[in-house]
């Protein structure tokens, strides 16, 4: 997206290009993405308590991007869910952030819980709280 200024003083937002997320990552919502420097992405769903790994590419050098050649890389990407209960339920019910802690770990973080009945009991336990993974 680019910054611009419109004739009223304000400022907006005007979208330059949008990038196809991979079928791989077909997800109910999306949470959140994270980019490490090599182009390494994790992109997280709150609903479905998955994160998808792959890749960015279009990197120049490190730090450099080049924004007519983004796109994600679905070859050798991989979903993971998030750890299940012993019943293969959903336990991580609510993962709001995510962000790569270096070459093998994600730090990721959960919102409230949702109250009235709208989630599961077992979604309390991991609720508001800071999580990490270590990617297999």
């Amino acid at each position: 997206m680019r910054k611009v200024i419109l004739k009223d003083g304000s400022c907006s937002w005007s979208t330059i290009r949008e990038i196809k997320l991979p079928s791989s990552a077909d997800f109910h919502d999306y949470s959140d993405i994270s980019l490490d420097e090599n182009g390494r992405v994790a992109i997280t769903s709150q609903e479905d308590s998955r994160v998808w790994i792959g890749r960015l590419g279009g990197q120049k050098d490190k730090g450099l991007w080049d924004i007519d050649a983004l796109e994600f890389i679905d070859e050798d990407a991989k979903v993971y869910d998030f750890p299940r209960s012993d019943k293969c339920k959903k336990k991580y019910c609510n993962i709001e952030g995510v962000q790569w802690m270096g070459e093998h770990m994600l730090l990721a973080v959960s919102d409230k819980m949702k109250s009235k009945g709208k989630q599961h009991f077992r979604c309390f336990e991991k609720d508001q709280s800071v999580h990490a993974f270590l990617i297999p």
